[in-house]
Formats: C-alpha cells, structure tokens, sequence
C-alpha cells in the first residue's frame, strides 16, 4: 500500500468521516457480500440479486469496497482482497466476521461519549435489563472467538508450559486460547473458569473442536469465587483485568496466587499502555471502550499491572510483546 502524505485538513476530514469506513465494512458483512464473492467474480446485478437488494445502491457500495481495499474490480466483476478473503468469508480459518458484528453492536455506546465524560459513568449501562440477553452473549463469545483465533499462535509461541501439568483459563469466554495451548502442550489439560450462561457456550467450541478430554469448564465468577488452593501450574487472565478497578484486579490476582502451585506462573494478557497513558494507540482508545462499556474498566500500564503483581506476591515479572496490539504480563509464584 502507497503511504499518503495528508494536510492537517485532509487528516481532520478522515478523523471525521472514519465512522463511514466503518458502516461499509459492518454492512457488507452484514449482508455476507464477501462470502458471497468468494465463490467466484460477481457484478453489482449478481450480488444484488442474491442477497435482494437496490442494484444501483448495491454497485455504490461494492465501489466503496474497493475504495478501501476490500474488494477489487475488473470491467464490471468484482473479486475479495487478500485480506477480505482471509478474514472475511465464512469458514476461513481466521474469520474475523462476528469480531466486526461485534464492533458494529457497541457503535451506538459510543454516540454516549460526551455525557460518559461528564458524568464519568457508563451511560450506555444505565438502562440495561438486570438478565444478560442470550442472543447478546452469544454474539460477544463468538466475537472473542474470532480475535483469540488470530492470536492463539502468537501467545502459544511466547508461553512455557513444557513443565506444567494443569493450566486455568481465567474468565476465558469460548475457551480458544486454553484449547490452544493444550494443543500445543499435550503433557497439559486446561479449565476455563467463567460465568454460567458463558460457559454454556464454551462447552460448545469445546466440543466442536473435540477436546472434551483435554479441556473442561468451571463455572463462577471472578470477583466472588476463590480458584482453588495450590491447583494450577499455570494461570491464563486474558483481557479480564481492563474491566475492573485495580482493587479488584489486586484481589483477583491475589485469588491467583492462592490458585498456583509454587513455582507456578501467572500470565496477564492485555492491551498495555506506555507510562505516558497515550500510546500504543490502540490502547488508549481501547480504554474509553472500557469506560463507555463498563462500570470501571480502563487500560492500564505496564507499571500498575506490575504493582499489582508484586504487590499479591508474585516475583521474576517479566514483559513479552506479542507481534499483535498486546502485550503478556508474566509473574511467578
């Protein structure tokens, strides 16, 4: 890809209409166009037909498509991207689809900025029904799903589990990364620890993947329940942490530690902030997400997930950046 040289305008304008990106992705996946295309070239009046909709709208937006490198055209056919056919036809081993449908889903807490800032509360809980909407938790596991399947092969690489017997997935959702390292560590066997209603679905890709007798669920919550006493060789926090405060995240790696047997480790999996609070950017973002979405959540530095650390006891806190947008926090027992 060519790198553009904006004027300080042009930057505006693209921070601006960024959200108009957005809105061709989430519905073209919507509409499945790319898994559609991925059977063969297709013009706007094919697609169109197949998934009943206006031709010439259709054709805008499929021109749109290539405008930001997903599709690319040839006279009249249109043809998916690399990246559109790793990622975005069905049944692609990285298929990052539900992660999009997912992204689409929390668009509206974001028109909530402004009064999130003034109140510093989460505006987008205030008027939620106290029951969890299955159809809801079902897309948000998925969703999790899709993005732990592009970095299982990374975190398996950077992970010793040579000498470990038991691991603990903490509040690991779909249990794909805890699958994944019993896969790449057969002298393992793994439970992912999570909700009720979440670990409904768990056993669901546990089953599909046919790994019922390497991984098992527990259900509980993080925040009530201990782990066990001496336990686990080693313990998974994946992306849990950025939802609490960090009294709580103290008291859960405290319940860690409980959990581990000596020598065994603990390993944080986050989306880490330079001490600046600014960068990586993704990050910084990533932790108005958190106060938009949560009663407490925010991204957190490297020193603070290190405080809390050593703080609960743990020693050797070591830090290894994954080829990703995250960062592992690893201590020991």
């Amino acid at each position: 890809m060519t790198n553009i040289k904006y004027t300080d305008v042009d930057y505006l304008f693209q921070l601006s209409c960024g959200y108009w990106k957005s809105h061709i992705l989430f519905t073209a996946v919507e509409f499945d166009i790319f898994t559609l295309i991925g059977k063969g070239k297709l013009t706007a009046r094919d697609i169109s037909q197949s998934i009943h909709t206006d031709e010439r709208a259709t054709e805008m937006l499929l021109n749109a498509l290539v405008s930001i490198e997903l599709l690319t055209k040839h006279e009249n056919y249109y043809s998916n991207s690399h990246i559109s056919n790793f990622h975005l036809v069905k049944g692609a081993p990285r298929y990052m689809g539900d992660s999009m449908h997912h992204f689409h889903n929390i668009m509206e807490n974001w028109t909530m900025l402004r009064e999130t800032i003034e109140t510093g509360k989460a505006v987008s809980l205030r008027d939620l029904p106290e029951e969890v909407d299955p159809h809801d938790t079902r897309d948000f596991i998925t969703a999790m799903h899709n993005i732990a399947s592009v970095k299982a092969d990374a975190l398996c690489n950077k992970i010793n589990l040579k000498k470990s017997k038991m691991l603990l997935d903490l509040a690991g959702g779909p249990g794909t990364y805890a699958m994944a390292l019993a896969r790449a560590n057969p002298n393992i066997c793994a439970v992912v620890f999570d909700l009720e209603h979440v670990v409904k679905l768990t056993r669901e890709f546990i089953i599909s993947a046919n790994m019922e007798d390497r991984v098992v669920t527990q259900a509980g919550n993080c925040l009530e329940d201990n782990f066990g006493e001496d336990a686990y060789d080693a313990i998974l926090v994946s992306n849990l942490l950025h939802s609490y405060n960090p009294s709580n995240n103290t008291m859960i790696l405290k319940k860690c530690l409980d959990a581990l047997k000596d020598g065994g480790q603990v390993i944080i999996h986050e989306f880490v902030l330079d001490e600046t609070k600014t960068s990586p950017q993704f990050a910084a973002l990533f932790s108005l997400n958190m106060l938009i979405g949560t009663q407490e959540g925010a991204s957190y530095a490297e020193s603070e997930y290190k405080t809390w650390l050593e703080n609960t006891g743990f020693k050797h806190i070591s830090r290894v950046d994954l080829e990703s947008n995250s960062t592992l926090i690893i201590g020991k027992k």
